[in-house]
């Protein structure tokens, strides 16, 4: 009976598990979908409005619509039309959903304009006023124009002094903004949360992104970081500087069997009978010897300092700890020969945004120093937990 309980309480986590996994996948599905035809669903909606508009409205007939009502609802169309190219797809959805609303709530209205018969008053009148005022030929239109100006610039002192106030009251949540642009810039990518940054040489002929010195992978949707070496391996033939550090492991290598080689002939030297020629060959080698002794002990103190120098590092997002690269200089990969660049997973150059250019800026500063501030990685990492609560 145990056994039977365990066997319904796996399959039950396993079903849940699976399904959460599934409209996880459909809702990025649908996301992707929705994005990457924001501008066919922008201009369509655009057109449609303006047609709306021409067909039942500017060119009707209806008394309804008076010349006063058809440039009302222009100059709502105008600012309609100018909303839906500012915005972007995910926050037009949310502005659907309230115009839905409204739309119910103004049914609600009409159907009920009987009970509310101050709402007709109020209308009538303002639009009379207006009426008068441009059909009435003896009226004073530089008094009309002067009050459109007066109340344009009261207006405008308006919106500066709320914005003004927007903008003090913004400085305080600005980490809020923050965490919120990164989530919009993240819904509108493919491959979200995951950052793509090559460092290649400016200055060769072949200045294809794919011929790149390293590329590091930053992906917060697995917390990992993936580090590929290009086809550029530092080694140049028309005087650049190489971003390569001497690998002192191999000549110390090569040096010291030198050194064992000189020893085994030394060795077959002494088994000579004596002459002079043994004596000469012998002091030879034994020059050669210290030469190549004096060789390995400068090697060996070049190796040590450059391990005790700085090397290139790059953040491990799986322990959040610095790796190093030892044999990549990063006081040369860092000058103007050398830059970074933002990819996608086929290497071809995409468009940066603020987060792109906060992301590159501390790879850059990182590779030279492993204590540089990390904010934009625990910024990127709180976005990507909590994007389903900080959007709403």
């Amino acid at each position: 009976m145990g056994y039977n309980n365990l066997k319904k309480e796996i399959y039950v986590n396993n079903y849940a598990n699976n399904s959460e996994i599934y409209r996880g996948e459909l809702k990025n599905n649908i996301l992707s979908i929705i994005i990457d035809y924001e501008i066919i669903i922008k201009i369509s909606l655009i057109v449609f409005l303006i047609l709306l508009y021409y067909f039942n409205v500017f060119t009707s007939d209806n008394e309804i619509f008076s010349s006063s009502t058809k440039l009302y609802i222009g100059f709502l169309l105008f600012i309609i039309i100018y909303i839906i190219n500012a915005s972007s797809i995910i926050t037009l959805l949310k502005l659907l959903v309230l115009v839905i609303f409204l739309i119910i709530i103004l049914g609600i209205i009409y159907f009920n304009i009987e009970k509310l018969q101050f709402i007709i008053l109020f209308y009538y009148s303002f639009n009379y006023q207006l009426e008068k005022i441009y059909n009435n030929t003896s009226a004073n239109y530089s008094e009309v124009i002067f009050s459109f100006i007066y109340i344009s610039i009261i207006s405008i002192l308006s919106i500066v002094l709320y914005w003004d106030n927007i903008y003090t009251d913004s400085k305080k949540l600005s980490k809020c903004g923050t965490l919120i642009n990164i989530i919009e810039d993240n819904n509108k990518k493919k491959n979200p949360f995951v950052y793509n940054i090559i460092i290649m040489n400016n200055d060769l002929i072949n200045t294809s992104t794919s011929h790149y010195v390293l590329k590091i992978i930053y992906d917060f949707i697995k917390n990992k970081t993936t580090v590929d070496f290009g086809t550029d391996n530092g080694t140049y033939e028309d005087g650049v500087v190489s971003f390569k550090k001497p690998d002192y492991a191999s000549l110390l290598k090569t040096n010291r069997e030198n050194l064992k080689q000189i020893n085994k002939e030394l060795d077959k030297i002494k088994e000579m009978p004596d002459s002079s020629d043994k004596t000469e060959k012998e002091r030879n080698k034994k020059i050669e010897m210290v030469s190549i002794e004096g060789k390995i002990k400068e090697l060996e103190k070049l190796r040590d300092n450059s391990i005790k120098d700085s090397a290139f590092f790059y953040l491990n997002l799986k322990t959040m700890k610095s790796e190093k690269i030892e044999n990549i200089d990063p006081d040369i990969i860092n000058t103007e020969t050398y830059k970074y660049l933002l990819v996608d997973e086929y290497n071809k150059k995409i468009p940066y945004d603020k987060t792109s250019k906060e992301l590159i800026k501390f790879t850059k500063n990182y590779s030279n120093n492993e204590f540089y501030n990390m904010n934009v990685i625990n910024d990127i990492i709180y976005a990507k937990n909590n994007r389903n609560k900080l959007l709403i």
